[in-house]
């Protein structure tokens, strides 16, 4: 038997799962160089939060202010706050500013609130039980700033723009809309109004060559991302590549332009999987955005055989289920929000050979993204996903296996 291992449970355990596979198979190791990289250290990543990339510390930004705010990913990201949260508030509580000045704010675009259970996941005891942490409510407490140059209307947090200096706390990893996520992605859509984030979403259909994963530069989704940050004025942007065990592999602080810049170019090497293709058997394992793993698809789509000759095993494992999305997921029987497309039964076949699931923790809707829920073969082991793929290629097979379709892309030649 042949054995790769890929990051699993991020949230929970966060350990390894072993794939096997029979001897006669063909398996390739479909991975990128910065998932391999070291964590960086506790004093490391403080000294790259107290020496920006440019212009004034954040201790020399946050003097004279009277309230701050920390904005921050939500849980299908896989930023570790709690390893970069104590090192700003050490620069805000330098600079003369006490615990009462300063809250967070969950960066939740459209995606459902959470609970005190995922905030102490994300941000650490200590500060769930010393600063005020709040959900950001798409619906309403959202107050209008105007319109980007392409006349998306800009409504943000109403607690947001209460305060004099605004912090943000993310992640950088391949996106399949703004080519790189982090910047001021965690402004629009991240604490934005629901229908300022529909018409973000809107910019899809403008010129779909000029969006995409892994596609950065000239990306007009990020054109409106920093429009955005430039209106609500994000003061100061902390940004992480992260390594196949959800840790800070490096990171980059001060101006939200500059600290994306800077990710993306290094991200574009850190989650790039040299291209390859005309796999019988994809096998797409989604670890950072678990709870977003429909997007791990896309490099199966892009990495198996063509003609809908390919099967994709995509391994989906997230307790908690896929993230409630109010634009892109359904939200009755046939309707959704407004980005949501119903699949009809019979549109995995149109693309592929056979869609597995391996979810250990499957329910009915999780797929609405994807494909109708009978379209897939969903099971909840990896001997029931191996069982299937030996009845399907009794002889050899190619295949590969993407250590995290969530996080890392594909680098097309040229």
């Amino acid at each position: 038997m042949k054995k790769i291992s890929v990051p699993s449970r991020l949230w929970y355990e966060n350990k390894g799962r072993e794939l096997t596979f029979p001897g006669r198979w063909e398996v390739d190791n479909l991975t990128s160089p910065g998932f391999d990289k070291p964590a960086l250290s506790p004093e490391e990543i403080r000294r790259r939060v107290e020496i920006p990339l440019e212009g004034p510390t954040l201790e020399e930004l946050a003097r004279g202010r009277n309230q701050a705010v920390i904005v921050f990913d939500d849980m299908t990201r896989p930023t570790p706050v709690k390893d970069v949260a104590p090192f700003v508030l050490e620069s805000l509580h330098r600079s003369g500013m006490k615990k009462d000045q300063i809250r967070f704010i969950w960066a939740l675009g459209s995606h459902g609130a959470y609970d005190m259970i995922n905030a102490r996941k994300k941000l650490g005891d200590e500060i769930v039980e010393n600063y005020a942490v709040y959900n950001h409510d798409p619906f309403q407490n959202t107050v209008r700033l105007g319109r980007t140059p392409t006349g998306v209307e800009l409504w943000v947090n109403r607690e947001f723009m209460a305060c004099d200096l605004r912090i943000g706390i993310g992640c950088i990893t391949a996106h399949v809309h703004v080519g790189f996520g982090g910047g001021a992605k965690i402004i629009m859509p991240g604490i934005s109004g629901i229908e300022t984030i529909n018409q973000f979403h809107n910019q899809l259909f403008r010129d779909q060559s000029r969006t995409g994963l892994g596609n950065f530069q000239g990306n007009i989704m990020r054109a409106e991302c920093d429009a955005a940050g430039d209106l609500a004025g994000l003061n100061f942007k902390v940004d992480c590549l992260i390594n196949r065990r959800g840790e800070i592999a490096n990171l980059f602080a001060g101006p939200f332009r500059a600290t994306h810049e800077a990710g993306a170019a290094e991200g574009s090497e850190h989650y790039g999987i040299p291209f390859a293709g005309g796999y019988d058997i994809v096998v797409c394992n989604a670890y950072g955005k678990a709870n977003e793993s429909a997007i791990a698809l896309l490099l199966a789509l892009m990495t198996m055989k063509p003609g809908g000759q390919g099967t994709a095993v995509l391994i989906s494992d997230a307790p908690e289920g896929q993230v409630p999305h109010y634009v892109m997921r359904s939200w009755g029987s046939g309707y959704g929000g407004r980005h949501f497309t119903p699949r009809s039964p019979g549109f995995v076949q149109l693309l592929m050979k056979r869609l597995i699931v391996m979810n250990p923790h499957p329910d009915r809707t999780g797929l609405d993204l994807v494909c109708h829920a009978d379209d897939a073969t969903v099971v909840k082991t990896w001997e029931e996903v191996l069982g299937i793929l030996e009845q399907d290629y009794p002889q050899g097979a190619k295949v590969a296996v993407i250590q995290d379709g969530t996080m890392q892309y594909l680098k097309m030649p040229g």
